[in-house]
Order: structure tokens, then C-alpha cells, then sequence
């Protein structure tokens, strides 16, 4: 294979941020709107839409009467010209002129891509992370609930009231969770309690 040759995630790299004018240049209609609208492939009436970063990826989506379809700027042009993606990759690298790139030029596409697409796989980690820790935080808060909701149990059965004193484990746990929460959501290290008494 040609490693001078571009592929999706390089010509994908150059079209970014320039969309709508490739599309409206290969004759795609393009509405002015991000709401429902018709579709310039399909035709139907209400079922199309383009993405909020449609600028960006060209993404779109089509309700085709119940033959739900999305996909990026490539896909678009399938969908609307009947090409396979290979003819929308060739004819939006035509547009752009990468076509006729030279070596240095290609080389230079191809690395902006493999930096952009290690930007977005180091995003998806953060995302992940993040979800992690979203998902340990809400976990201690369901916990520290609990076990308050068991002493209130508790102190009903027995005292047949609840009293409104926390115990030292709440207070410890409402802490941690505290701590956690600047921790991860505020930027700071969390609290020492023991120093701060």
C-alpha cells in the first residue's frame, strides 16, 4: 500500500471546519437550520437534520421513513448522490485538492491527522474517567443515604422517633464524599479533617 496515499482519517483531517461548502460545491442542498427539515437525499419532509459540529464532521440524520440513517460528510454524499463513501472520499479530495498534493504536502495532512485523532482518542479516556469517577462518587453518596435511612430505621423501631444528630460514621462519610468532590470537581485537594479540628 502507498503510504502517501490519503485515506478517510486525512481527508476527513483537511475537510474539518469546511462542510458546507463541499457539500453545497458536490450539489448537496444544505438547509440553513440544525431542526428538522427535508432531506436533500431522501426527500422526505421532516426527517433530516444536521448535527450541532456539522461544520465540523459533517455529520447528519435522516428518520427516512423508518430507515433510520446517519453518518459523517462522506455519508452525506452517499446518501444524496448514491455514491459509495470510495467516490465521496475521491470526489472531496478532489474539491480540496489534495488529488494533486505533493509528497510534503500529504506527509504533513497525514501527520495533522494522526495528531488530531490522538486528541480525540486521549478525549474518550478523560470521558471515561471521568464516568469512573462520576459513577465512584454518586456509589458513596448512595452509601452514606443508606446507611443514614438505616439508623433513621433503626432509631424508629426502637425510640419510635428519629433524631436529627448524625452519627461520627455519617459525618466521616459526608467528609470523604466532600473531599472527593473538590478533588474532582473543583480542582482542589480535599480537606484534611484531622488538621482542620
Amino acid at each position: 500500500m502507498d503510504n502517501n496515499r490519503l485515506g478517510f482519517a486525512d481527508v476527513r483531517t483537511a475537510a474539518a471546519g469546511r462542510w458546507e461548502t463541499i457539500h453545497r460545491a458536490l450539489g448537496v442542498s444544505i438547509p440553513n437550520t440544525t431542526k428538522h427539515t427535508a432531506c436533500p437525499g431522501c426527500g422526505g419532509k421532516d426527517r433530516f437534520r444536521l448535527d450541532k459540529d456539522y461544520q465540523q464532521s459533517g455529520r447528519w440524520i435522516c428518520g427516512g421513513g423508518g430507515d433510520f440513517q446517519q453518518g459523517d460528510g462522506f455519508a452525506l454524499l452517499a446518501h444524496v448522490q448514491g455514491w459509495t463513501l470510495a467516490e465521496s472520499l475521491r470526489a472531496v479530495a478532489d474539491h480540496l485538492g489534495l488529488t494533486h498534493a505533493s509528497d510534503f504536502e500529504r506527509q504533513q495532512i497525514k501527520r495533522k491527522a494522526a495528531e488530531q485523532s490522538a486528541k480525540l482518542e486521549a478525549a474518550a479516556r478523560a470521558k471515561e474517567e471521568q464516568a469512573r469517577t462520576d459513577s465512584n462518587l454518586l456509589a458513596m453518596l448512595e452509601n452514606l443515604i443508606d446507611s443514614i435511612k438505616h439508623r433513621q430505621h433503626l432509631q424508629r423501631a426502637v425510640n419510635g422517633v428519629v433524631t436529627v444528630s448524625p452519627t461520627t460514621g455519617e459525618i466521616e462519610a459526608a467528609q470523604e464524599l466532600n473531599a472527593a468532590i473538590l478533588e474532582n470537581y473543583a480542582g482542589k485537594q480535599g480537606v484534611d479533617y484531622d488538621r482542620a479540628a
